[in-house]
């Protein structure tokens, strides 16, 4: 699913379409709950941070295989990216709400398995959640 620069008024759509379509497939509330969370924040950031950029998910039958991303500008420093608190986002989506700094790092919290890879050319975001 394509998400787009600053469409901040669409964030959480995506979530909520994916959740709604996997709510029958996944038996655990639990994971249902963490991959919705991961998920808003990773197209938070794609809108945010990113030229924008593609959410693209794979159910298998024991998880739920998420990779975010995007084609520029990168994160410069991944470890300072993953400290709470620390965000780069610009003054209009902090006047917003977003910004807190804890998107990478509860995505990396609630996740079963998690890698970011990043340049200057972009970045890519892998994330599983189990569900059973």
């Amino acid at each position: 699913m394509r998400i787009f620069v600053e469409d901040i008024a669409n964030i959480g759509s995506t979530t909520l379409k994916i959740k709604n379509k996997l709510k029958d497939i996944v038996s655990r509330p639990d994971a249902l709950r963490r991959l919705g969370v991961c998920l808003f924040e990773s197209e938070a950031n794609l809108a945010i941070h990113s030229t924008g950029g593609v959410l693209e998910i794979v159910v298998f039958s024991s998880k739920i295989s998420v990779t975010a991303s995007d084609n520029g500008p990168g994160i410069p420093d991944i470890e300072k990216a993953l400290t709470p608190g620390f965000s780069t986002a610009p003054p209009w989506a902090r006047e917003l709400g977003f910004g807190s700094g804890m998107g990478l790092k509860n995505i990396k919290r609630l996740s079963n398995a998690f890698s970011l890879m990043s340049t200057s050319a972009g970045t890519v975001l892998k994330f599983e959640i189990a569900t059973l």
